[in-house]
């Protein structure tokens, strides 16, 4: 039907699936001629919801090839748009600025606390004393993974960047060239902690630009929160291989 095609029912519909929790929803939509109701009183699975809702109500997004294809449109359409997200905050809260304010060394020092994962997704990542500081986190079993933006870090005509390095070295990196721009500057460590902030991890960060990073520990919801958009990320990237 026409009216299952409007954006704005789209919107209307993917927004009352993704009310907040404990919210006594009821979701009723025509769509490609069925009538469909939901009710929900724990909004866990809603968003999956909110996708096939998606998936349905719009026939564009049946025209890729593969059912994967059709999936991954429906959850970037969904994902981009979502609100912003408000969490209780728990743990503590480090701050560093630059330039020659500490924010490599703090980085570093976040990097070497992790004992289980570090997921990554840089803009800029010419840094040494970062890049020797990850691949340490492997050497002791750290599960560590890097998405990074393709102008910045991708060209194999820059085989001795830290990317490269990082991969020699047995770290999985992927390229991300599914946007303009990856410009996120954030760490995950552990499924627990985040820094995120303007810091590129490079050497001029540090010392010419002014640069900010927030280094939140104990904060199991917010690298929940963190991890998701990251796979998001990795998801849609293609994986690196280096030089040498």
């Amino acid at each position: 039907m026409a009216s299952a095609n409007r954006p704005d029912e789209i919107q209307k519909v993917a927004a009352q699936l993704t009310a907040p929790a404990g919210t006594n929803t009821v979701v009723s939509h025509d769509c490609k001629g069925k009538h469909m109701k939901f009710r929900s009183t724990t909004m866990i699975a809603m968003p999956a919801l909110a996708v096939l809702v998606l998936l349905l109500a719009q026939p564009a997004l049946a025209r890729p090839k593969s059912v994967g294809g059709m999936i991954d449109s429906a959850v970037t359409e969904f994902v981009q748009s979502r609100d912003s997200v408000t969490l209780p905050a728990t743990g503590t809260v480090e701050v560093a600025f630059s330039p020659k304010g500490g924010c490599t060394a703090a980085t570093v020092r976040f990097v070497e606390e992790a004992r289980q994962s570090i997921r990554i997704a840089a803009y800029g990542l010419t840094s040494n004393p970062i890049g020797k500081a990850l691949v340490e986190a492997k050497k002791r079993g750290v599960d560590v993974r890097v998405v990074a933006d393709r102008e910045h870090n991708g060209r194999r005509d820059k085989p001795n960047s830290v990317v490269n390095f990082l991969a020699a070295s047995g770290i999985p990196v992927r390229i991300d060239s599914a946007v303009r721009i990856q410009h996120n500057k954030v760490v995950i460590v552990d499924g627990q902690s985040v820094q995120n902030g303007s810091f590129n991890f490079t050497a001029a960060a540090q010392t010419s630009n002014a640069e900010n990073i927030i280094i939140h520990r104990g904060f199991p919801e917010l690298a929940r929160t963190f991890t998701d958009n990251w796979n998001h990320l990795w998801n849609e990237s293609t994986d690196y291989q280096p030089t040498y």
